[in-house]
């Protein structure tokens, strides 16, 4: 029996196959796009300069956002290689490249382009590899609204005929007459007080003493979640852009007047997420433009203006999204999962 187990012993560890090794050159890369990388320290770079810019306002919106960021930067990396995919001369890349950035050296100095090339973290070197890469999504792009570029013939008509315009004016028109609106939001994390029934009760609490006298804007300065760099001040939109729970209020409230308390809205979905926390509103501005006639050259050529700048968003949406669907890329690092696949096809 003894003489058996011994037998057995070196099959057993021979059955057991040694760990992968890793390549440790991999370590720092987060994806592979194409032929082309993005690197850990790229993505906490850029995190870092988006986050200074826009703070997340919970741990959740912070995920979010840093899976948007690495989603961006895979998106860029696909468009670059599509862009180089199109055939032009390296040679003729690099020459525009070098007079780009000649020209941006002389507008803003020696000194102080290299300057900034620091603040992004980058040398002279870093800075033209980037700006071929800026030419490659430039070419993508043109590709893929269906304009001519260097020797390619334009693929689709760009034009706005007069009765187009004319239906576009007609359809914006009832947007037009709402005009816009200013509010003011206190957001309460439901994190930060404990849970959602408290962040409630801070906020019904706020709304009582705003009814007494008291500033909502200290109020959103000492209890905010989010907004606080404004006093919780947003933007003016059209209330048909916000989300059904505050349209209605948007729409129908006097200046100065309060919401009722509600959870706070997922950007996402516009549902309630009370997880996150709960929020109230103040009116703050109203805007009521006088609509134009749709006769008013003026006009006409902003409203052009417009929906040529809305379709290019819309055909490089839609183009971004079949990249993702269909491009070649992976997730190297163990540690990220990366974004979700589009949920709905790209159109």
């Amino acid at each position: 029996m003894i003489a058996l187990v011994l037998a057995l012993a070196p099959i057993q560890q021979q059955a057991t196959p040694p760990p992968p090794r890793r390549n440790p050159i991999l370590d720092g890369v987060a994806v592979q796009a194409g032929e082309s990388l993005v690197t850990f320290s790229e993505l906490e770079r850029t995190i870092k300069r988006v986050r200074a810019e826009r703070p997340p306002e919970s741990p959740e919106a912070e995920e979010r956002q840093r899976l948007d960021i690495l989603r961006d930067l895979m998106t860029m990396r696909l468009e670059e290689q599509a862009g180089a995919d199109l055939g032009l001369d390296t040679a003729q890349i690099e020459r525009i490249t070098r007079a780009g950035l000649q020209d941006e050296r002389e507008r803003a100095g020696l000194q102080n382009y290299l300057a900034e090339l620091r603040a992004r973290g980058k040398d002279a070197l870093a800075g033209e590899s980037d700006r071929a890469r800026e030419i490659r999504r430039y070419l993508w792009e043109q590709a893929a609204l269906g304009k001519p570029f260097v020797s390619k013939r334009a693929t689709r008509d760009h034009d706005v005929r007069p009765g187009e315009l004319r239906a576009i004016f007609a359809e914006n028109r009832e947007r037009l007459l709402q005009g816009t609106v200013q509010l003011r939001v206190l957001i309460v994390s439901s994190k930060a007080v404990g849970d959602p029934e408290a962040a409630r009760a801070s906020c019904e609490e706020a709304r009582r003493l705003v009814e007494q006298g008291q500033d909502f804007a200290l109020l959103v300065e000492e209890r905010g979640a989010g907004l606080r760099a404004t006093r919780g001040l947003t933007d003016f939109f059209a209330p048909g852009d916000l989300f059904p729970a505050l349209r209605d209020f948007a729409s129908k409230a006097e200046i100065g007047e309060l919401s009722e308390v509600i959870p706070y809205l997922d950007r996402e979905t516009g549902k309630p997420a009370p997880e996150i926390g709960y929020q109230l509103v103040e009116l703050h501005d109203r805007r009521t433009p006088v609509v134009p006639e749709f006769d008013s050259g003026r006009e006409q050529l902003e409203l052009r203006k417009q929906f040529t700048e809305q379709r290019t968003a819309l055909i490089l949406n839609r183009a971004r999204e079949r990249l993702r669907r269909d491009g070649d890329y992976y997730w190297i690092s163990p540690l990220i999962a990366g974004p979700k696949a589009p949920t709905t096809p790209a159109q």
